[in-house]
């Protein structure tokens, strides 16, 4: 594959956000992307595929789909949710809906796509983590255990990886402007600490992240000028952390 054949580009999240802002980024470099979601609302040019990142099978059968082509060059795991309250609240249930979305779902993702990125040279994974993957943040447990495992994996499987010329890194957003953000603090309950949500509110409208900024980092990290990073934990937060 030369540097001008269009890229097949995975990403997940792809209907809303971050991801929907990475999946527009890719097409216009003219890549073949997919957009992976449990929503059908890509951007246009970017091919849909039913996805939900927490069922195994859903996972395979949408990997299957993303190579036709007989590889994939990029995987972008950009899906998740938020939690937030407080640790003694917390149920079962949503522990494990929480992991199941942001830890084992990039797992599973990764772990189907990977004969596929064997496929070609200079494959690479990128992962969205969390300002609260690298830093402490209060009254989000089982949110910043998830993402502190997936920035842990993203460095374990660099490692392991290097020998196969197949990158991996990760980025940590902080507060970006996005629905899921939004809708999080609208709700952000009122008995919890005002100074965590001070720290939450900080970054909203106006002063917030850009989904694209974030894209642009993806993009960065899985471009031919970042072919010698990988086990990157980039912190794109604005100083959050």
């Amino acid at each position: 594959m030369s540097e001008t054949t269009p890229r097949v580009v995975v990403i997940t999240g792809a209907a809303s956000g971050i991801g929907y802002a990475t999946a527009e980024l890719f097409r216009d470099l003219g890549d073949i992307v997919y957009g992976f979601d449990i929503h059908p609302t890509v951007p246009d040019g970017v091919t849909y595929v039913e996805c939900n990142v927490g069922s195994r099978e859903s996972v395979k059968a949408a990997i299957a789909k993303a190579a036709e082509h007989g590889r994939i060059d990029v995987l972008a795991n950009v899906a998740g949710i938020v939690q937030f309250g407080r640790f003694d609240t917390i149920t079962d249930d949503e522990w494990d809906r929480i992991h199941a979305v942001d830890l084992k779902g990039p797992f599973m993702v990764m772990q189907e796509a990977l004969p596929h990125l064997r496929a070609t040279r200079n494959a690479n994974i990128v992962n969205v983590s969390s300002v609260a993957g690298r830093v402490p943040q209060g009254y989000t447990t089982a949110y910043s255990a998830a993402k502190g495992g997936l920035t842990q994996l993203t460095r374990s499987l660099a490692l392991e990886l290097a020998p196969e010329r197949i990158r991996v890194n990760a980025i940590c957003p902080g507060t970006v402007d996005t629905p899921i953000v939004s809708e999080v603090a609208e709700k952000y309950p009122d008995d919890l600490d005002p100074r965590v949500a001070d720290r939450l509110m900080m970054m909203l409208p106006g002063r917030a992240i850009s989904p694209g900024e974030i894209g642009a980092s993806i993009v960065y990290l899985a471009s031919p000028a970042a072919r010698m990073i990988t086990g990157c934990v980039l912190a794109h937060d604005g100083g959050m952390s």
